[in-house]
């Protein structure tokens, strides 16, 4: 015999179960859409490609861009750099002096027995 706010509590669990499944549901035929459409426009640049070879053509190969970036740029950090670090040791505070400490008394040696 089962209580009713059991009853209750397996009846939400199903329901929560049921909206779940609907979503991954959802998520999966989204995902499956997005890889169809994917495929088609692969497709389509493939036979572009093929209708360019089969006339005779050449398929121009897309080069990437290679930015150059001016050396002069480079070098002026690189003094800035330089420049700060300098500043950085001017502005520090100078070192504290160490000062001796004073050796410590030789007790007994360890050898001996003798104990006072």
């Amino acid at each position: 015999m089962t209580t009713s706010y059991i009853k209750d509590k397996v009846e939400e669990l199903r329901a929560q179960k049921k909206l779940d499944r609907a979503k991954e549901e959802a998520e999966r035929l989204a995902k499956e859409e997005a890889l169809a459409e994917r495929k088609r426009l692969s497709d389509e640049r493939i036979a572009k490609k093929q209708a360019i070879i089969d006339a005779g053509g050449v398929v121009p190969n897309p080069t990437p861009v290679v930015e150059e970036k001016p050396k002069k740029v480079v070098k002026e950090t690189k003094k800035e750099v330089k420049e700060t670090k300098k500043e950085v040791k001017e502005t520090k505070k100078p070192k504290k002096t160490v000062t001796k400490v004073a050796p410590k008394k030789k007790g007994r040696p360890k050898g001996s027995k003798n104990k006072k």
